[in-house]
């Protein structure tokens, strides 16, 4: 399990490092809004182009539960609790990945120029750890009901498989 979570916090965080570095507008409802209420809206090119390049990240997000749950269901007997918990541990360890490494570490201490808004650079706003504990409060519910659809998603996706054999 170690590992499976090792791989996904990787891929997760590489895919939004990605979205932030082609555009840091692209993840702008991200970021606190005391920074993005010194800057214009984002364009509806910006919000196509936010949502393209976004689905790596979201296919990552969901798409590897997903699939970890389908091998955990298929490599033995898995009660939806014990399959719903791996699913609810893997999610929550990349939040917790997300407040304290890439929000915490590299946003707030670090603010590396690509995460940085144009017209925004020095603003205290990047320096709210606060907010961002809030977000992965919130995070906790996309967590617990996110592993609970995937969890119920493997399942009907067996019940299905069963149905045709």
């Amino acid at each position: 399990m170690f590992w499976t979570m090792f791989i996904y916090n990787i891929l997760v965080c590489l895919a939004l490092l990605w979205l932030v570095s082609k555009n840091p507008r692209y993840m702008m409802q991200d970021y606190p809004p005391e920074i993005i209420a010194d800057i214009p809206a984002r364009t509806d090119a910006e919000k196509q182009a936010a949502m393209r390049y976004g689905l790596p990240f979201l296919f990552t997000l969901a798409g590897f539960p997903l699939l970890v749950g389908l091998v955990f269901k298929y490599l033995g007997p898995v009660s939806f609790i014990e399959l719903w918990l791996r699913i609810f541990v893997m999610m929550f360890s990349f939040n917790l990945v997300d407040l304290v490494i890439l929000d915490w570490m590299i946003f707030c201490w670090l603010t590396p120029s690509f995460m940085v808004l144009s017209g925004t650079e020095g603003h205290p706003g990047y320096k709210n750890y606060r907010f961002h504990f809030i977000g992965f409060l919130k995070g906790m519910l996309f967590v617990f009901f996110g592993s609970l659809i995937v969890s119920g998603l493997v399942e009907g996706i067996f019940i299905l498989v069963s149905l045709f054999r």
